[in-house]
């Protein structure tokens, strides 16, 4: 069956469960002749979770559906996942009209950042450090970056911001008029270093290349382990290298450089398991009873399922998988949170790519983030099974169609797990393993024998 047929076959049903009163149907089942077929079921598979470290993720490209929507700064030292760091590198460009400000009298420059709404993960409890440098290389927008990249910079510090996140709170800019601006932190930068960059003759300004070419972008930083990482919105109306500048007139004024889509807006990302207990789930012989996903560019978790001969010759009519998760002893679970969803992938040549059913789920919600339809058709959403303590999570997911080519031989018996929008969270899951007597993994299955 062709993934055309499939989707159709898929989209019939959902808006028969969407609009019927009654419970329609398992797929197939009104195409057999009772005495031909019998319906069964089966959730005892030969399961087995295994950690795995993955490929870098993608954090710029040309084609803005790739990019990203949230970037990271950060520097975590987690407890289960060891240490993991994030810095940002982000183009500033001209605005429509160009224009010099030789001539000018700077009062000051700002480098403004606005939350996400991810706001923070980990710990907001101590003041955090983010320094800014200058790029000394022009990357070219119409490449492929990844988080594994980096571009090289100077050493001479730009500017520093000592601050506790408050990423829910406004900001108040008073001036000739009061100006109430969406929650977003503001970095100070050297009025003498930065004048000497941009107060240029008008050549430098002529075009966007030519003022790439001279300045060629921002790289910013934050410093020491702090347990804090912070999400930011770089294409917000907010977010700027603002100049505060006197040129004769009566009234001060202002120039912003605007980072948008099409500014090259990278995220590098480190992730350092020495010593914890990922590293130790990773080794060739792994030790514990957990298998672990994490967001950015970390570990995944892979499923791989034995025990299909007992189905027989058979039509798999329905597929699903549900994972379990917790906050094992020593976890801090209030700051490292799950991520919201979990999605199912399988491994081509060269990457991870979306299973079928997830590519089916985003196909019919038209969208490519994580909505209550998509949860109906695919699932995936993280939920509590039990208060506890400690709480334990589920997270529940439609693999018919993954499932089905496994059955049928067209993929090999591995299906991977990894966090919704892996590159713009750094959240993380502790999943438990096939030994557990209770929250084990599990799959069942539906089916017709013929």
């Amino acid at each position: 069956m062709t993934i055309h047929s499939r989707f159709f076959i898929l989209l019939a049903v959902f808006i028969l469960y969407t609009f019927s009163c009654t419970k329609p149907a398992l797929i197939g089942s009104d195409f057999l002749e009772d005495e031909k077929a019998l319906l069964q079921f089966k959730d005892s598979f030969d399961l087995s979770l295994f950690t795995v470290k993955t490929d870098s993720v993608i954090v710029h490209s040309d084609n803005v559906s790739r990019q990203l929507n949230t970037y990271l700064i950060g520097d975590i030292q987690d407890p289960i996942f060891g240490r993991y760091t994030t810095d940002i590198y982000a183009q500033p460009l001209l605005p429509g009209i160009a224009t010099s400000l030789l001539g000018s009298t700077l009062d000051s420059v700002v480098l403004s950042l606005r939350y996400d709404t991810l706001g923070t993960y980990g710990s907001i409890l101590d003041p955090v450090t983010i320094e800014v440098y200058r790029m000394l290389e022009n990357p070219a927008f119409n490449e492929d970056y990844y988080s594994n990249g980096t571009f090289l910079t100077s050493k001479d510090l730009l500017g520093a911001l000592i601050f506790t996140p408050k990423p829910k709170d406004s900001v108040t800019l008073n001036g000739v008029d009061t100006v109430v601006l969406a929650p977003h932190i503001r970095i100070p930068l050297d009025v003498v270093k930065m004048g000497d960059l941009l107060l240029q003759d008008t050549a430098v300004f002529e075009n966007q290349d030519s003022f790439l070419n001279y300045f060629n972008g921002l790289y910013i930083k934050m410093t020491g382990a702090n347990n804090t990482m912070l999400g930011f919105n770089l294409l917000s109306s907010v977010t700027g290298l603002t100049y505060y500048y006197d040129k004769g007139t009566s009234m001060d004024q202002q120039f912003k450089f605007v980072i948008t889509a099409g500014s090259v807006k990278a995220v590098h990302m480190v992730h350092d398991y020495t010593g914890s207990i990922v590293g130790a789930a990773l080794a060739p012989e792994p030790e514990g009873d957990f298998a672990y996903i994490q967001g950015m560019s970390g570990v995944a978790t892979y499923m791989r399922v034995e025990g299909l001969d007992i189905i027989g010759d058979a039509i798999i009519n329905q597929a699903e998988i549900e994972l379990f998760c917790t906050f094992p002893d020593g976890d801090m679970g209030s700051l490292y949170p799950p991520p919201p969803y979990v999605i199912t992938q399988e491994k081509t040549d060269t990457s991870l790519i979306n299973s079928e059913d997830v590519a089916i789920a985003l196909a019919l919600t038209g969208s490519s983030s994580t909505t209550e339809s998509f949860n109906a058709i695919f699932g995936g959403k993280l939920g509590t099974q039990d208060p506890g303590p400690p709480v334990v999570y589920r997270y529940k997911m439609n693999v018919t169609n993954q499932f089905k080519d496994i059955f049928e031989g067209n993929q090999e018996n591995i299906i991977y797990f990894n966090p919704f929008g892996k590159g713009n969270i750094p959240n993380r899951a502790v999943i438990f393993g096939p030994n557990h007597p209770t929250y084990a993994p599990r799959l069942r299955v539906t089916y017709t024998v013929l």
